[in-house]
């Protein structure tokens, strides 16, 4: 089975420690699929603060623009958060 998935991808969790998993399971889908934290905040939906993290392919990471777009398509409320809660993990972004 092959699937296409435009990257990168955003996605939230409750709890922190569930990086991990997550983590593991994109490595043994394919190792050049990298894992990085890059906010807290709601979604738009509402609820509690949840953090938000970013499925990208190693050796392109995203730029600003991408990042904003997957946040906003997996449902970070940006009115709400503010964009100065995302945070860049690569350097060449910060």
């Amino acid at each position: 089975m092959q699937a296409n998935v435009q990257l990168p991808k955003a996605f939230s969790v409750r709890d922190e420690h569930e990086f991990l998993p997550i983590q593991h399971l994109m490595a043994r889908l394919n190792p050049k699929l990298l894992v990085e934290r890059v906010a807290t905040g709601v979604h738009v939906a509402g609820g509690g603060t949840v953090f938000w993290g970013l499925v990208y392919l190693e050796g392109h990471s995203p730029d600003k623009e991408k990042v904003n777009a997957a946040l906003r398509e997996a449902g970070f409320d940006f009115a709400h958060n503010g964009c100065g809660e995302v945070a860049y993990a690569w350097s060449d972004q910060q």
